[in-house]
């Protein structure tokens, strides 16, 4: 009998790890390609990466919307003053600018579309390395601010 209890407990305990490996498969699986969350302020957010030139160069234009967990995260290779515009956008955002160690070194918010006559850069004091695009309000609702940080959820 107590071989058969133990049996029994091994059976489901095998039983568990391979629905937890199931679950996690299939979580990693229906994730989009070129999609990662970070946390900032204790929001998870499930961002699309931006890493080659046409990406960042394409970003988020042409999008009705965005839900309010998401965002866009710009990667560059090096550190710079990147500046960004609201081309071909149909929605505000707020910018929020890093440098490599993922602290917050610039804020803009509530960045309104280009107009058919104008369409402003927005270019931080100080050089970064990531670039995070998210709905406006976004830095408000969540206290964002300078000297934040954010991090790879994995």
């Amino acid at each position: 009998m107590d071989g058969g209890l133990r049996l029994n407990r091994l059976v489901v305990a095998a039983l568990v790890v391979l629905i937890a490996a199931t679950f996690s498969i299939g979580f990693v699986l229906l994730r989009p390609p070129n999609t990662v969350m970070i946390v900032i302020r204790g929001v998870v957010l499930n961002v699309d990466l931006a890493k080659t030139p046409s990406d960042q160069e394409r970003g988020l234009s042409g999008r009705e919307s965005m839900s309010p967990d998401r965002g866009m995260l710009f990667i560059f290779q090096r550190e710079s003053p990147w500046g960004f515009w609201m081309k071909d956008m149909r929605f505000s955002l707020d910018i929020i600018w890093f440098d490599s160690n993922r602290k917050v070194i610039f804020i803009e918010e509530n960045l309104p579309p280009c107009s058919p006559q104008y369409c402003s850069v927005y270019t931080p004091t100080a050089s970064a390395m990531f670039v995070l695009e998210v709905n406006a309000g976004f830095v408000q609702a969540h206290g964002v601010s300078l000297g934040d940080t954010f991090n790879f959820v994995v």
